[in-house]
Order: C-alpha cells, then structure tokens, then sequence
C-alpha cells in the first residue's frame, strides 16, 4: 500500500507554499506601489508658485539667466528630472536654501557655464551627425556623480 499524504498534512503543505509566496507577492506589490520620495524644496517651491506655473521664470523667481522666457513650473521639472539626478545633489547643492537667488555658491555658477556648454556642444553634435535629437546633458559626463566621470575604464589586454 502507498503512503499517501493525510488531509491535514496535504492543507499543512498548501500552507507552507502559500504563505511565502503570499508575502513575496505582498512584497513585491508594496515596492511597485511606491513612488520615491521627492525632492523636498521642489516640493516647497511647488506650492510656492502654485498658480503661477505657466508665467515666464523670471517673473515668478529672482536672477534667472538660463530659463528667460521659459514657464516657471518647467524650471523645477528641469531642476527636479535633470540636474538633481544627473550630479545625485538635491537644489542646496548649488543654491542657498531659501535663497534661492543667491549667487553665493560657486557651484551654482559652475552650473551655469556647464548648461551653457552642453547646449553648445548639443548644437556642434547636431552639425556632425546630422541627427536634430543628437545632444549631451549633464548625465553624459556626470553619471550621478558631483565630478564628471573624465576618466574611462582601463581596457583589458585580453584578445
């Protein structure tokens, strides 16, 4: 005669393969349903303007010089999606918190250049290539990191 499971040991093993599963599904559920955690001055600065969005920059915020004309919710979306993840800072990197138009970081100037030379590197690429989407950014040479990555991995010998 065969030794088959009892009904008790049959919802015991039903158990011991449900629950695991049952909490790496609920695990796996809780991380998609997660959004990251915002930038809080972007936050701040959000409900600041609010209202204000569509209006040219420099009319919403003081010492803008790269953004003129550009709708001032669309500069901290810029500032949000683009220089926070392309260096890993968050705004008082290069801005005094809560004066924001201050000009007493360095970085903040060393910003503007290096806005100004993608963009000009942007429009050489453009004449090379021959491609209107062809660009660098600040991610091309940052990587996250406050320091362009400048130099390259060592290649191996190995053929």
């Amino acid at each position: 005669m065969e030794n088959h499971p009892t009904r008790e040991e049959k919802r015991n093993m039903k158990n011991v393969y449900f629950v695991p599963v049952f909490f790496i599904l609920l695990g796996i559920q809780d991380q998609n349903t997660q959004q990251p955690e915002r930038n809080k001055h972007i936050v701040a600065l959000e409900e600041a303007i609010k209202g204000k969005e569509q209006m040219p920059a420099e009319q919403v915020f003081q010492n803008i010089e790269l953004f003129k004309g550009m709708p001032a919710g669309r500069v901290l979306r810029i500032m949000e999606t683009a220089f926070s993840p392309a260096l890993g800072v968050t705004c008082d990197f290069c801005h005094v918190e809560g004066k924001w138009e201050s000009d007493d970081k360095d970085k903040k100037t060393i910003a503007r250049k290096m806005w100004r030379m993608q963009r000009e590197l942007s429009e050489l690429i453009r004449e090379i290539v021959d491609r209107e989407n062809a660009a660098v950014n600040c991610t091309t040479c940052h990587r996250g990191m406050t320091k362009p990555a400048l130099e390259m991995p060592r290649a191996s010998n190995k053929k």
